[in-house]
């Protein structure tokens, strides 16, 4: 799956949600988590851990990833805007250069 970590950790605590009685204690549902990154999330993840998340108590790296992935989810909201602005834009110049060839 090609998930941001934002959307990854969003998915995954819906998931724990939905199975409140699954039976994994923080470490192992922490390490299930990481397993299922993607590298390049696994990397960021542990830079900013300062060395490796796994190094981390559960706490520290359930906040770690906390953070980062609500500054991850805020980023993608701000790309999906600005997106949605530049179509809007762009839209508007192929109206005006429709009109131009009309009444020329």
């Amino acid at each position: 799956m090609d998930e941001s970590l934002g959307q990854a950790w969003d998915r995954f605590k819906g998931l724990l949600m939905k199975t409140p009685i699954h039976g994994f204690d923080q470490p192992t549902q922490l390490t299930l988590f990481l397993a299922s990154l993607k590298s390049q999330s696994n990397l960021m993840l542990d830079a900013s851990a300062s060395g490796s998340i796994k190094w981390k108590t559960v706490e520290e790296a359930y906040e770690l990833i906390e953070n980062m992935a609500a500054n991850d989810n805020e980023a993608y909201i701000k790309r999906a805007h600005s997106q949605k602005k530049g179509i809007l834009e762009l839209q508007s110049q192929d109206a005006l250069l429709a009109q131009n060839k009309i009444m020329t």
